[in-house]
């Protein structure tokens, strides 16, 4: 079943709500871009308090720009606007930004703040600034994203700035990281290398994540597609092939895809979902979105609970939503494997995995298979969280090359559970490791030898 990630916030930052939360979902966010660091301690250890077993996903700030305003500031229809550096003499309103702009060849007619929702139309721009004329009159509150269409982001200073979060977070009880804008895979081997043991979720945002996004997914162990900023920064008239592309790119490698941005955003102020949302929603799950995620709706609205158990109904009704079949991309050593797998009909599965590699290949080739993952790897463990499939998870020693007497003592402790529904199971291990080699051995194992 498709799965909920719920944000954190002020409006939700409590035991009750937390409570309501855990009875619907074990995915839990935060976002590093607000509140302070104690109150992500704080509410990190709340989480654990109603749901232990919780996998916990920290926002990483990235490079993009966000208004330094600390109050509310009017914006009329067709005012001008500074956003950035002040300049000497000026009469219009400035608006300061958190970081600098990021570099375009050259800029479009408009340009937005806040995920695309209000939008300006382009008037010049200098060092370190940008002017537009807004298209609407609007309230613009605190710490808004600012898009500028095109735009390419500087990967240096965008470790720079992971790579300083990270170390602040320190040992913050957390499993995963979503890094925003990320560019190219190369930037998340880096982030890799200097948090080895995270579930690294790596947000599409922008044209440059969008063309390089097979390096990326194949870089990553979770995708999210952020169709706010994405949208801004592409244009809405591109998103739906965007979507299409990176969904069909990421679950042919078989990794777990997060749906984000506005999913019931209309439940806010109401007790039921638009039409539109409700549509989305099933196409969300049609492309093989492995999870619904929830931003504002659980953040800072306080109907929260409501929406989460609305979302919870749709997505567990009889029948469920359906999804496309997806052709998975062979990029292993041995997928000779994973054709045989095909052929095994609805035998079960057991998968022995050090690396999580053998999980992404079975989820590839079996979109909606069940399985058994066998594996002492707490990353691969919570990163089996974010997949719709049914999969059940038993932790043993797992090494890079797994002795036929591993899987045996595995099978035999656990039997009854594995023959439940057939009197043969599939075990797929990495019998030798050489070279780039990951699963290359498939036994079939039947219950009278139990």
């Amino acid at each position: 079943m498709i799965k909920i990630l719920v944000t954190i916030g002020p409006a939700s930052d409590n035991h009750s709500t937390l409570s309501v939360f855990a009875g619907k979902t074990n995915l839990f966010r935060l976002n590093g871009s607000h509140n302070t660091l104690d109150w992500h301690k704080r509410t990190v250890a709340k989480i654990r308090e109603v749901c232990p077993d919780a996998l916990i996903l920290m926002d990483v700030p990235g490079v993009k720009p966000r208004t330094l305003n600390k109050e509310i500031i009017t914006i009329e229809s067709g005012e001008e606007v500074v956003f950035g550096k002040a300049l000497t003499n000026e009469k219009r309103l400035s608006v300061a930004l958190t970081k600098e702009l990021p570099v375009t060849d050259a800029y479009s007619e408009l340009f937005s703040v806040n995920d695309g929702q209000y939008l300006f139309d382009f008037i010049g721009s200098g060092d370190g600034y940008i002017v537009g004329r807004s298209r609407s009159g609007f309230d613009l509150l605190p710490k808004k994203g600012i898009n500028v269409p095109g735009s390419c982001y500087d990967e240096v200073k965008q470790l720079e700035v992971y790579e300083d979060f990270i170390r602040k977070l320190g040992d913050l009880d957390i499993d995963a990281l979503g890094l925003s804008f990320v560019q190219t895979g190369d930037l998340v081997n880096s982030v890799r290398r200097i948090a080895p043991k995270m579930v690294l979720v790596s947000k599409l945002e922008n044209s440059e994540g969008l063309r390089n996004c097979q390096e990326v997914i194949a870089a990553s162990d979770a995708i999210m597609i952020d169709r706010g900023d994405l949208a801004a920064e592409i244009g809405l008239t591109h998103l739906y092939d965007a979507v299409e592309n990176i969904s069909e790119a990421t679950k042919s490698k078989g990794k777990p895809l997060i749906m984000a941005t506005e999913n019931l955003e209309s439940m806010i102020n109401r007790q039921v979902p638009s039409k539109s949302e409700v549509m989305s929603i099933a196409h969300s799950a049609a492309i093989g979105s492995d999870c619904i995620m929830l931003s504002e709706e659980t953040a800072t609205a306080e109907n929260g609970p409501i929406i989460v158990n609305w979302l919870n109904q749709f997505l567990s009704r009889p029948g469920g939503l359906v999804r496309r079949e997806v052709n998975p991309t062979r990029g292993q050593e041995f997928p000779e494997i994973w054709d045989l797998l095909m052929q095994l009909g609805e035998m079960p599965v057991v998968l022995m995995t050090k690396s999580g590699y053998a999980l992404f290949e079975y989820v590839a080739t079996k979109p909606n298979g069940e399985g058994v993952i066998v594996t002492n790897s707490k990353k691969v463990i919570k990163t089996a969280q974010l997949l719709s499939n049914n999969l059940e998870v038993i932790v043993a020693e797992v090494s890079s090359n797994t002795p036929i007497e591993t899987i045996w003592g595995v099978i035999k402790e656990n039997k009854d559970k594995f023959f439940a529904k057939s009197e043969r199971i599939a075990a797929i291990y990495v019998s030798k490791y050489v070279s780039s080699a990951r699963a290359n051995c498939l036994t079939i194992f039947h219950s009278e030898d139990f």
